[in-house]
């Protein structure tokens, strides 16, 4: 398989990193094959058994060399199946940023995995901050158990970004799919976006224009990142830029998952209009946050609610941003940045996986952006994730 590149900054391992490079055709110490290989019972290199041949896990006929199946984990929305067992421990003890778009940070998967990025060990503990960021979800998957540290946050969320600089996503935020509502128009201030829960509509221009009105919320049938709002309707250089969705990280383990740190997914702030009456942007949705174990305690906070909306401009006057979503209580909407521009709308924001609250009205300037609706927290039925949660998860 292809090599998973040993990073200091990433594992704290005594030996060596996943997937070593590998020059010959005989597994490696840790029965490490090259090219997406198994190590079959003679010590060479084989081709995997793919998954769901009948006769995977029986005993060989005569004559033939016994080889390894694929190793298989999940009972969800999310099953992937390993090139090879993952064959050492990962410790994350320096603050990290993982990058789903590296493929060379990624595990080797045979199945299930083609829209993730996996990080894969036979245990996985967090011991300081961990930053996911990149086009894909994430997905911490161990053989054995994944723990964290408290006080840690494992952040896939989505972050308020200035204006003129790009944005900083969490993994997997604002996929395909999401429904885009109903744009606003003259001077009106963008809807929140909408996932789990809806995103709150835009406030009306004080140039008789609508608010962007927020699209549906949306079932997940596969883990994905959270929704972005729209932009508030005015020039490009005049209106508020929408704040993004929140992206999506796993834990997925085979013995147990005991997190005493946080894990976010929330939703990133709408951008202020700047000028001319322009309306403002809608904050982006919560993402994603699921787990699958046979044991699961959450004693840190999960969060997956939607950023706020930010305020019109009035006049030249600029609006102010809308919060992240990075607490249990409600991102409050961009308001106060000048007397006429409409309020931006709060984030979701509870146990129920409710909607963004709504921009209001610009008297003599843009309306505010709406807020950004809940996201999902997915569990199993026995899981303990405690009461610092929001939203309550989905079993």
């Amino acid at each position: 398989m292809s090599p998973l590149r040993c990073l200091a900054w990433l594992v704290a391992l005594s030996s060596a990193c996943f997937h070593p490079a590998f020059d010959r055709p005989r597994c490696g110490a840790a029965r490490e094959c090259p090219g997406g290989q198994v190590c079959a019972s003679d010590g060479t290199c084989v081709p995997p058994v793919p998954p769901g041949t009948p006769d995977a896990s029986a005993a060989p006929d005569a004559g033939e060399v016994p080889v390894d199946g694929p190793a298989c984990y999940g009972t969800g929305i999310v099953r992937i199946c390993l090139a090879t067992l993952p064959s050492a421990p990962l410790a994350i003890a320096a603050t990290t940023r993982i990058d789903t778009g590296d493929a060379g940070m990624c595990a080797q998967t045979i199945s299930g995995a083609d829209g993730y990025c996996v990080i894969a060990a036979t245990s996985i503990a967090i011991n300081t901050n961990v930053r996911v960021v990149g086009p894909k979800p994430l997905v911490f998957l161990a053989s054995d158990m994944i723990t964290s540290m408290a006080g840690t946050i494992v952040d896939a969320g989505s972050h308020h970004f200035a204006p003129g600089t790009p944005p900083d996503n969490g993994a997997g935020a604002d996929p395909l799919g999401c429904a885009p509502g109903t744009p606003p128009s003259n001077g009106g201030g963008g809807a929140g976006g909408s996932f789990g829960g809806v995103g709150g509509n835009g406030g009306v221009g004080d140039n008789a224009g609508n608010g962007g009105v927020a699209g549906a919320a949306t079932t997940a049938a596969e883990l994905r990142g959270g929704c972005p709002g729209q932009d508030g309707e005015g020039a490009p250089a005049d209106r508020g830029s929408r704040g993004h969705g929140g992206g999506a990280v796993f834990f997925l383990a085979a013995s147990k998952i005991e997190l005493a740190g946080n894990v976010l997914a929330a939703g990133g702030g709408g951008n202020q209009a700047l000028r001319n009456a322009a309306g403002a942007g809608g904050g982006g949705s919560g993402g994603m946050i699921g787990f699958d174990a046979p044991t699961i305690t959450v004693t840190g906070t999960l969060i997956a609610n939607g950023g706020a909306g930010a305020e019109g401009a009035s006049g030249n006057n600029a609006g102010r941003p809308g919060d992240d979503a990075t607490s249990l209580t409600a991102a409050a909407g961009g308001r106060g940045g000048n007397l006429n521009g409409g309020d931006g709308g709060d984030g979701s924001a509870g146990a129920a996986a409710g909607s963004g609250g709504p921009g209001s009205k610009g008297f003599l300037g843009g309306g505010g952006g709406g807020g950004g609706g809940a996201g999902i927290v997915m569990a199993p039925a026995a899981a303990a994730l405690g009461t610092k949660v929001s939203p309550a998860a989905t079993r």
